[in-house]
């Protein structure tokens, strides 16, 4: 069994073997680890930090797997960490970029900060 050069595809080596006798090859493949197809649908939660009372805060969220481009849809909700609703989702932040987006969490409290838990889901078009 004779390996042939290294190859490459997608940045991805690919395994060529050829199998041959007095010479004369006889087989010969290649293997090659799928590439990875992009995301379609990405979740990502994260922590509000406290927002101090009558504020807003921008949240950035990074995705796992970065989108092939910033053209996907996103929807959100904000939880708030007491058993109350003064921090809301005001609004996400466009344009998206692959890897990552940004939303606006407000806190309508005018006497405490709140914290809570920004949920954002994004979906490929």
């Amino acid at each position: 069994m004779t390996r042939l050069a290294r190859l490459t595809r997608g940045g991805l080596p690919i395994v060529a073997v050829a199998i041959a006798v007095s010479g004369f090859a006889i087989a010969a493949w290649a293997v090659q680890a799928p590439i990875p197809a992009p995301p379609d649908h990405e979740r990502q939660c994260v922590s509000t930090g406290d927002i101090p009372a009558s504020s807003a805060r921008k949240i950035t969220v990074k995705w796992n797997r970065p989108f092939p481009s910033g053209q996907y849809s996103v929807i959100g909700s904000v939880s708030d960490s007491a058993d109350g609703d003064s921090i809301e989702l005001s609004h996400v932040v466009a344009p998206y970029a692959p890897d990552m987006v940004a939303a606006v969490v407000s806190n309508h409290d005018a006497t405490a900060a709140h914290s809570g838990t920004l949920c954002l889901d994004a979906s490929r078009e």
